[in-house]
């Protein structure tokens, strides 16, 4: 994420800039490509401009980081970081990057509430200190920092992403599994998506155990975790209605199906079960999926976020149901 691209729109109002910014830009677009070594060779020359230029550090450390030189990249930013300038939170969360790519994340940690000190809203630095918290397993604060960063940036995939896997390993089933189906509205396609989507289904469908034909147990924890929400009795309704798709009549759905099916219907329960509270994913997450419910595009969100998985039926189903897919594709890319 360049957390400080906007600053084009500063540099280029002013004449002085336009050489440096040519250079700036020209270097990003090299790096964007992977030519690091060629980057770097157009941001020193932006810099032998203006030595000034906080926007060619910054872009030079980036590339020193992505290369894997984060003794260059600190070498660059520990300076500037340690001078007051309208910049110093972004590259507060580039300078912590670096140290902790460097196996110190310790300093990575400090250097980021150093950085929030200055701008307690920068969202790079709230996912990147969540990110190295999560990693050494303190998860209640990574956790706080996660909701805090999606409440400013709610279609960013990674925090949806890590925020599902730690509500998941603290045992905060439906906020994970929302968490997760969350991320798959923005991340249909890719190997993370296929991880989030097994992982939702599980969690939807957890306690219930087929032991053979017409024979089903359902384990309902009587004592969940209520600290983001009490969903006690959506996942009693949810563990029954996950038995619905082992009825004879469903005996010839196709997989495919029978999934899509599952999620849309979970969906539509914890929705309808909804009133006002105040926790982060009836406030942040749950809206989003009350849209989709309101507009009847439940299954067609359904369908999309199990289609990494390949279910048996996956592909009649699409060519059944071009409409759907239609309405939701138009729905979807007007809220990214």
């Amino acid at each position: 994420m360049r957390t400080i691209a906007w600053l084009f729109v500063v540099l280029l109002a002013s004449p002085v800039y336009a050489d440096v910014t040519k250079l700036v830009n020209e270097g990003t677009a090299l790096h964007d490509s992977g030519r690091y070594d060629e980057a770097i060779a157009k941001f020193k020359a932006a810099l032998e401009e203006d030595p000034s230029s906080i926007l060619a550090s910054y872009e030079l450390a980036l590339t020193y980081q992505a290369k894997g030189d984060t003794a260059q990249c600190v070498a660059i930013l520990e300076p500037l970081a340690r001078t007051k300038n309208k910049f110093q939170a972004a590259l507060h969360a580039v300078l912590g990057n670096c140290y902790d790519i460097g196996g110190d994340p310790q300093r990575a940690i400090a250097t980021y509430r150093k950085g929030l000190k200055i701008d307690g809203k920068d969202t790079q630095l709230l996912y990147n200190l969540a990110v190295t918290l999560a990693a050494r397993g303190d998860y209640d604060e990574a956790r706080k920092l996660l909701k805090q960063e999606l409440a400013l940036v709610p279609t960013h995939r990674s925090g949806h992403y890590l925020l599902g896997q730690i509500f998941e390993a603290q045992n905060f089933r439906i906020p994970a599994a929302l968490s997760f189906l969350r991320f798959l509205s923005l991340e249909p396609v890719s190997d993370r998506a296929k991880d989030a989507a097994a992982r939702a289904i599980a969690l939807l469908g957890a306690g219930i155990e087929v032991k053979d034909k017409g024979n089903v147990n359902i384990t309902i924890d009587s004592n969940p975790r209520k600290e983001e929400g009490d969903y006690s009795g959506v996942e009693m309704m949810m563990a029954f209605a996950g038995t619905v798709q082992l009825l004879p009549e469903n005996e010839n759905k196709s997989e495919f199906e029978k999934k899509l099916a599952h999620v849309s219907k979970a969906l539509a329960m914890i929705v309808e079960a909804q009133g006002p509270k105040r926790d982060y994913t009836s406030q942040h997450v749950i809206p989003f999926f009350r849209t989709l419910y309101d507009k009847e595009l439940l299954d067609a969100f359904a369908a999309a976020a199990i289609s990494s998985l390949w279910f048996e039926g996956s592909a009649e189903w699409s060519l059944a149901n071009p409409e759907a897919i239609h309405k939701y594709a138009q729905f979807i890319g007007g809220t990214k």
